[in-house]
């Protein structure tokens, strides 16, 4: 007579579970993108082939509840140019209304290299677009995506003999 409540006890408990996977991520759902700076780039190392760094991002969290990130990929043009990409799987915590810092990993092609220095010699300044998103969620399987676009100029220091 036990057998037959025990099978609707854990189809009950089956239920409920899969109902609150859904909602596990529903402040996420409603949350304000954040906002992403490329602080910093620094070369780690040069292969035959291309050229590795590391570049810093800072990622502010304007909402009024954590954020977890889970992911991010990365692309920076400089004068139309695809010079950087990148792509990090690193999860990480960013507490309401502060700053959390992340690192990727990016690689550059000697090619895409050559060409940007061709662009460069009678410039006073660089034009730069900085795209990609950003993973957000407690789990993967219901995590959002947000992109971010951002573009501007990098004035370049002028060096007199």
């Amino acid at each position: 007579m036990h057998k037959p409540l025990h099978r609707i006890n854990r189809f009950l408990a089956l239920i409920v579970l899969l109902l609150a996977i859904p909602f596990s991520s529903c402040s996420t759902i409603n949350a304000v993108p954040p906002e992403v700076n490329l602080m910093r780039v620094e070369v780690q190392d040069v292969t035959l082939s291309h050229v590795n760094l590391l570049a810093d991002l800072r990622v502010f969290n304007p909402n009024a509840e954590a954020l977890t990130i889970q992911g991010v990929d990365y692309t920076l043009h400089l004068e139309s140019i695809r010079v950087f990409s990148g792509k990090s799987n690193l999860s990480q915590t960013i507490a309401p209304q502060e700053y959390g810092h992340l690192t990727l990993r990016l690689a550059s092609a000697y090619w895409d290299i050559i060409q940007l220095f061709n662009k460069l010699p009678n410039k006073s300044d660089v034009a730069f677009s900085m795209q990609g998103s950003i993973l957000v969620g407690r789990n993967r399987l219901f995590a959002h995506r947000f992109a971010f676009d951002k573009q501007g100029i990098i004035p370049l220091q002028k060096t007199t003999p």
